[in-house]
């Protein structure tokens, strides 16, 4: 599991030097504080929503985990009001970055580990360097499934790839100016990996509707899920599901990409 919110906490937790360079208690001296709500709130929430099924069978633990989700996230966001935690930090973000690792724990690509989860290094390309050698170009992502494979190109020695089948783009609010950016990035990786599939999982859309409409004509982004309506909204268990529908037919397109029908729709049947 890519557990990136506790990370986030650990890495506050055990924060010696601010920006200044001065010495700290963990972020802004809350070292206590921030193991007290990693012990009281973070790891029982955690311990609950692991204990859920996410499949066909369990449809009932959609429901269950948006309560969940709802009720950590507005002690998330309590603690960051009290404690002037600030946005940069990327504490209240990497908690719906880390939602995709537990809705997908139970796909039986990643059970059996055909596939893992990653969020760094996801293949993007090729380039000549400074050397004239070939490059690999490598970004990193907010929530991947996809496939470790090494090559080795030009009697170089050997690269690992993460070759992505799902690379999914994850904000708190999105604005035309993060939109740009996430179109940027996921175009680049779709023309490095043609069968991979891109998206993104936003708290709630601060976008215009005609860059939406402009997007439904874009290749960049297969699909984009707002899981809240507004800043004050809860997290809809509608779209949680809808959501895990979506990635997992994207799983499970891959080991047919390659049969073609004989009649009907060719290019998508």
């Amino acid at each position: 599991m890519l557990y990136i919110h506790e990370n986030n906490i650990n890495g506050k937790i055990n924060q010696t030097r601010d920006s200044s360079g001065r010495r700290v208690n963990g972020y802004k001296n809350l070292r206590v504080e921030l193991e007290t709500f990693k012990a009281q709130y973070y790891l029982p929430f955690r311990d609950r929503i692991e204990s859920l099924i996410f499949d066909e069978d369990h449809i009932e633990s959609f429901e269950t985990a948006a309560q969940e989700f709802n009720t950590y996230y507005q002690n998330l966001v309590d603690f960051s009001d009290r404690h002037g935690v600030r946005s940069q930090s990327k504490f209240e973000s990497t908690f719906l970055e880390e939602i995709s690792s537990y809705l997908f724990k139970n796909l039986p690509q990643i059970q059996n580990e055909t596939f893992g989860i990653f969020n760094k290094g996801i293949y993007a390309g090729l380039k000549i360097d400074s050397n004239n050698h070939i490059a690999v170009i490598k970004k990193d992502v907010d929530f991947c499934i996809g496939k470790k494979a090494n090559i080795t190109i030009d009697n170089q020695p050997s690269t690992e790839l993460i070759l992505p089948v799902v690379a999914v783009e994850v904000k708190t609010y999105l604005d035309a100016t993060m939109f740009g950016e996430i179109k940027s990035s996921s175009k680049s990786i779709r023309s490095a990996s043609p069968n991979s599939r891109t998206y993104v999982l936003m708290g709630y859309r601060d976008l215009a509707d005609e860059h939406i409409i402009a997007a439904r004509q874009d290749s960049a982004l297969t699909e984009m899920f707002a899981l809240r309506q507004g800043f004050n909204s809860p997290i809809l268990s509608t779209v949680l599901l809808e959501y895990w529908k979506e990635i997992k037919n994207a799983v499970e397109s891959v080991s047919v990409d390659d049969l073609v029908p004989s009649t009907g729709r060719l290019l998508n049947p």
